[in-house]
């Protein structure tokens, strides 16, 4: 008896191990291969074509049908499951955008197939693997990111991220081969139990778009906003943590009516965040964070059945990544509207309801304590361990910095956050002001491009969402930071041209105007219009500067304005009118700093490719 039970233990261990790591596996694959193909495409072709080509990566889940025809239940799961951590090693090793585009849309296939295969191969129609595995994961993505400080484990340097991959394939096919040692049968969900699987990708929607996304809960609760230090992301996760922990301990115990308190949750929990009630969507993120867990366990525990084939999970998966793909491109190509995530937590909401009968909901006291490890240690350690920003001096002259960041992205489309914090720490800047700032995109690899850059060199910061409540601009400083405001730009017709504005802060006396200005080469009266708005808000205010991607080349019209004004292109004048973009052999200056009532000296552009674009750097001094 002993002996029965260590082996049925183990075997839990074993499948558990395996649909974590696989599910660690497959998300890092969404995110790398949506942030790619985004960053690789975005101004080459549309973005209806951007979005054809996603529906046809995910879309190809429903060709999962072919092993599982061929190789039958083990077979089918070993195939794909090697053609995952393949996949996600040679995505690992990649440092080159198209190769990184080719492998990632790999992993994510045979992730895919691999999840269909797995939920419906069941031992005598028994337990899901996932029904551990996905809360797990989901706790262990949470303190993954926390604990390399927002980053992806596949963008860290190449040498750890090729070791950690090599690790976690390693224990992934190990685990894989102890849990399908036996033989399996294919499974059917039925029809209710279809509407529940067919909810999991929608529900990892809403995971990337909110509950699990601290730039996103921050952002629509008003936090992170500034001037502040770089605690608030770890703030807020820890937060979110505390919701997957009371998910957990809500199945532990059983709570009554569990499901109806995971729609409930989820719906309050979506409406603070979506209406970004002030405070109160901190809140609404950690609700959405107790549903999504709840959830996690729901959906995959259907009361499975012996079939022939895996047709009717693998059906249900497929529109489900359709869904996925459909609401995540009307969400990011919109920019940030919330109806797209509403609609996923809509379809999550009629997966629980669809789902299992509520006898089967429940998690070890073992599974909770791990959550509560990953979700709450993790998250609270990195808050404990953040550094304060220095302080200095204000007195004197101080040295300021413009750079579009291009998303934490280098010039070659490959994650570059660490090259980027090089440069800037190379230049000794004491004000930054940064464009293209992104705060947990799916698109951007969910890291957090400020909170990474205001740690790494101990600065504050203050940001200012321009599309959605996750991207935009921000200013960096060493010294004190006051009077902030914000304006935001008249919004064009179509979707273009992006949402624009500009950050308006005090530094050591000076005003200074931090904005992006629209992009399109042919765009010059849209510009105009925003450096009209610019100036009233700026308002006349001495001295002050207004720095930027003012995407206008000198001797442009919507300069002109700002001359007229009576600022001065303090670079030129300082005998530095150098080319900015692109990065590499850069044609054309459209990163400027102007100023009334100071000087420029030492001024000059930064060689870097760590971006597409090149920094400009100058020492600024009052007049006065």
């Amino acid at each position: 008896m002993a002996q029965e039970a260590r082996r049925v233990s183990g075997a839990i261990l074993g499948q558990t191990t395996f649909a974590v790591l696989g599910l660690l596996f497959l998300l890092t694959a969404i995110r790398t291969f949506t942030s790619t193909i985004y960053m690789s495409l975005f101004g080459q072709v549309s973005n209806d074509t951007v979005g054809a080509i996603a529906l046809a990566v995910f879309g190809a889940s429903v060709f999962a049908i072919v092993p599982a025809w061929r190789a039958g239940p083990r077979g089918a799961i070993g195939f794909s499951a090697a053609l995952l951590a393949a996949a996600t090693v040679a995505a690992a090793i990649s440092r080159n955008a198209w190769a990184d585009v080719v492998l990632s849309g790999a992993a994510v296939v045979s992730g895919a197939w691999w999840l269909a295969l797995a939920q419906s191969a069941r031992i005598h129609a028994g337990d899901s693997p996932f029904v551990l595995g996905l809360p797990l994961a989901l706790a262990a993505d949470l303190a993954l990111r926390a604990g390399m400080r927002t980053v992806p484990v596949v963008d860290l340097a190449p040498a750890l991220t090729i070791a950690l991959a090599a690790a976690a394939v390693l224990v992934f096919v190990a685990s894989g081969l102890a849990a399908f040692a036996a033989e399996r049968e294919w499974t059917s969900p039925g029809p209710r139990g279809a509407v529940a699987v067919l909810a999991v990708p929608p529900l990892l929607l809403v995971w990337e778009t909110a509950a699990g996304d601290p730039g996103q809960v921050a952002g629509s609760a008003g936090l992170g906003l500034g001037p502040e230090g770089p605690g608030t992301w770890y703030a807020v996760a820890l937060g979110l943590g505390i919701g997957l922990t009371s998910g957990a301990i809500a199945l532990t115990a059983s709570v009554p009516r569990v499901r109806l308190v995971a729609v409930a949750a989820l719906a309050i929990g979506a409406a603070l965040v979506w209406g970004q009630v002030p405070l109160a969507a901190a809140v609404g993120g950690a609700l959405m964070a107790v549903a999504t867990l709840i959830s996690t366990v729901v959906l995959p525990d259907t009361a499975a059945r012996p079939a022939r084939s895996p047709l009717t999970t693998v059906l249900a998966l497929t529109l489900g990544w359709v869904l996925f793909v459909a609401l995540a491109f009307a969400f990011y190509a919109y920019y940030g509207p919330p109806h797209p995530p509403l609609l996923a937590a809509g379809v999550v909401a009629l997966g629980v309801f669809a789902g299992a009968a509520l006898p089967r909901l429940r998690l070890g006291a073992g599974a909770v304590v791990l959550v509560g490890i990953l979700a709450l240690v993790v998250p609270m350690v990195a808050l404990l361990t953040t550094p304060a920003p220095a302080a200095f001096d204000p007195r004197g002259p101080f040295r300021l910095m413009t750079y579009n960041i291009h998303q934490g992205y280098g010039e070659g489309n490959v994650p570059s956050l660490a090259e980027i914090a090089e440069v800037i720490r190379a230049e000794q800047p004491d004000v930054i002001v940064l464009q293209e700032v992104p705060r947990g995109w799916m698109i951007a690899a969910q890291h957090d491009a400020l909170t990474y850059l205001a740690e790494q060199l101990r600065m504050s910061y203050v940001f200012e969402p321009t599309i959605g409540e996750a991207f935009g601009n921000a200013v960096l400083s060493r010294l004190p930071v006051s009077d902030v405001s914000y304006v935001s730009f008249e919004r064009q017709p179509g979707l273009l041209h992006q949402p624009r504005g500009a950050v308006l802060v005090s530094v050591a006396g000076v005003r200074v105007v931090a904005t992006h200005l629209d992009q399109y080469e042919d765009a010059g009266a849209v510009r105009e219009g925003q450096v009209r708005t610019l100036l009233r808000a700026w308002g006349g205010a001495r001295p002050a500067v207004i720095a930027g991607d003012l995407n206008a080349r000198p001797g442009s019209a919507e300069l002109g304005l700002i001359a007229e004004a009576g600022f001065r292109d303090l670079v030129a004048d300082a005998g530095a009118d150098q080319p900015t973009f692109p990065a590499s052999a850069p044609d054309r200056r459209i990163d400027h700093i102007w100023g009334i009532g100071v000087t420029g000296t030492q001024a000059h552009t930064v060689p870097s490719t760590a971006s597409d674009h090149r920094a400009v750097v100058i020492n600024v001094s009052r007049l006065d």
